[in-house]
């Protein structure tokens, strides 16, 4: 999407204020949801002027456009970097909805991710410990699918069915923050639940669930 000269400075001025929201507080401070693409889509739009304005005649606008695109990109650069200190600084702890309610889903990935790799990495230090990938357990009462409070439907609405395949885990790691493609999830250690297998593969591969098995009588 090309957005017009007034969208870009609309832009550009979000970035600075986020930018000093963020050099004046110690917290993580709230921004849009779609800050990144609205980032990306102004650059964009920007290179795509510069490409019209090539000419002899039309330099000293080509000139205009590049100094506005340096501007936005020396800003974006300079927000990212102060906004994702606090991202990987509180990776290191357990990461609360405080947190979490605070981030785009992009950064949401990334927090979990490091959140994920700092654990694995600093229990590497401490001690080694071999987990078994898999378990078979009876069943034990009923495992359903993890659905968040807010997908669940008020009697007589039909409720949208996630279409990713699952997987069933048992969690070994305590307050292990997830995200699925039904939504963001804290899990607790020995829970056992169907989750996405995308999901699946990333918290098993760290180390921090196995797959179950339920044996077939």
């Amino acid at each position: 999407m090309t957005l017009t000269a007034s969208e870009i400075d609309k832009v550009a001025r979000e970035i600075r204020d986020y930018y000093r929201q963020e050099s004046a507080t110690v917290q993580i401070q709230k921004i849009k949801l779609n800050f990144y693409e609205r980032a990306r889509e102004a650059i964009e739009s920007l290179d795509e002027m510069a490409r019209s304005n090539i000419s002899p005649e039309r330099i000293d606008m080509y000139r205009k456009v590049m100094d506005k695109r340096d501007i936005i990109e020396k800003n974006l650069r300079n927000f990212l970097l102060k906004r994702y200190e606090k991202i990987l600084r509180d990776s290191l702890f357990e990461i609360g909805s405080s947190i979490m309610d605070r981030l785009t889903s992009q950064e949401k990935v990334f927090i979990m991710d490091m959140h994920n790799r700092m654990s694995l990495y600093i229990d590497g230090l401490i001690q080694v410990k071999n987990i078994p990938q898999k378990e078979e357990i009876e069943p034990v009462g009923e495992i359903v699918n993890l659905v968040p409070e807010h997908e669940k439907t008020e009697p007589g609405k039909e409720m949208a069915v996630d279409t990713d395949p699952m997987r069933l885990v048992s969690v070994t790691a305590e307050y292990l923050p997830v995200a699925t493609s039904i939504g963001d999830f804290y899990l607790h250690k020995n829970d056992i639940l169907y989750i996405p297998v995308k999901a699946a593969e990333l918290i098993t591969e760290k180390k921090y669930a196995r797959y179950v098995e339920i044996l077939k009588k």
